[in-house]
């Protein structure tokens, strides 16, 4: 009956009766081929592009720190840079000396934790003072953490943050995603814009980030007036539901966890030649959101330090920038080169 009808449908369409039966044997033949795709596969996830001088590679801790206002510059100019590391750092002092030789300050994660947090399994927890007892963070579980703001329950969140790459996902899990904020803009409507800017929301500080207060009050969205750039602060468990008694806000709102419900919808992956061992990457706290998808290897582990400060901001003014050490050129081949 199905055929028949399907029959007249293509007689309808000015197919005559045998091309029909020709045609629907011939999509048989190739329908019943093992290796032919019924159906277009998905494109792939967009890989996130590095601008140019933001990569580099530090084959001795002198050299990599020779370098810090390259880094620095990447960081104003981009909001992100990756420095592949050539010597052993298990304890993560470098980034602490990056930070502090861009002249900025490393803040501590509460009121019981310094300024390194391993993000890794840690069903244990951390103890918070807030409340006596183990806190458990979504950092130290193995689910998927979705587009968030280092610290946006912060009264005064760091502006940027880092991590040491000591053990990533040998089982392809745990893909760690990145979203600028103007492309986050620029998918938002325009009434949701004005009020993400303009209403200040309640969010709920947790537990095991606890340094006094249990609630912060703080916009989600600015721009700078001067630059035109956009500014976010946003993780959605951290707001309430619904997460204002201003109709307007609670709209806004809902329009942004709807876009951003979706960590792999939006955004673009750090590939696996950057996020790999013993790489260190700095970014932008305030320019990127970022995310991860469900960790496989029980094993990996970050090391996340988040600091205060505009990263070298007085040796930048001097132009004080070397060429050594972009986009995987260590200083000693380049000092070679030069040599021969």
């Amino acid at each position: 009956m199905a055929t028949t009808c399907a029959a007249a449908a293509a007689c309808h369409q000015g197919i005559t009766a045998p091309l029909y039966q020709e045609l629907n044997y011939f999509r048989n033949i190739i329908e019943g081929f093992p290796f032919i795709l019924k159906k277009i596969a998905s494109p792939e996830a967009s890989e996130f592009k590095f601008p140019l001088a933001t990569l580099f590679t530090a084959p001795t801790r002198e050299a990599g720190l020779s370098m810090t206002n390259n880094y620095a510059h990447a960081l104003q100019e981009h909001g992100i840079a990756g420095i592949e590391l050539g010597f052993e750092d298990p304890s993560s002092q470098f980034i602490l000396d990056v930070i502090q030789a861009m002249g900025c300050t490393p803040d501590s994660h509460s009121s019981t934790q310094g300024a390194l947090w391993d993000v890794k399994f840690q069903p244990e927890g951390v103890i918070s003072e807030g409340t006596g007892k183990a806190a458990h963070s979504i950092s130290h579980s193995l689910g998927e953490f979705a587009w968030h703001t280092d610290g946006a329950f912060e009264e005064d969140p760091t502006r940027f943050f880092g991590f040491h790459i000591l053990h990533p996902d040998r089982q392809g899990g745990g893909v760690f995603r990145v979203l600028r904020a103007e492309d986050l803009l620029q998918m938002l409507s325009p009434q949701t814009l004005t009020t993400l800017t303009n209403f200040e929301y309640d969010l709920r500080v947790p537990p095991e980030f606890y340094k006094g207060q249990h609630i912060v009050k703080a916009k989600l969205l600015t721009v700078d007036q001067e630059t035109g750039r956009a500014f976010v602060r946003y993780r959605g468990d951290i707001l309430h539901d619904p997460s204002s008694s201003n109709h307007e806000a609670c709209v806004a709102v809902h329009e942004l966890k709807r876009l951003l419900d979706n960590p792999e919808g939006v955004g673009s992956y750090v590939p696996e030649y950057i996020f790999k061992e013993n790489t260190v990457l700095l970014m932008d706290n305030a320019r990127f959101l970022h995310s991860r998808t469900n960790i496989k290897d029980p094993k990996r582990w970050l090391r996340r330090v988040r600091f205060h400060g505009m990263p070298g901001e007085s040796s930048l003014e001097s132009g004080d920038i070397s060429d050594a050490g972009f986009l995987g050129i260590p200083e000693q081949a380049m000092s070679a080169s030069a040599a021969s």
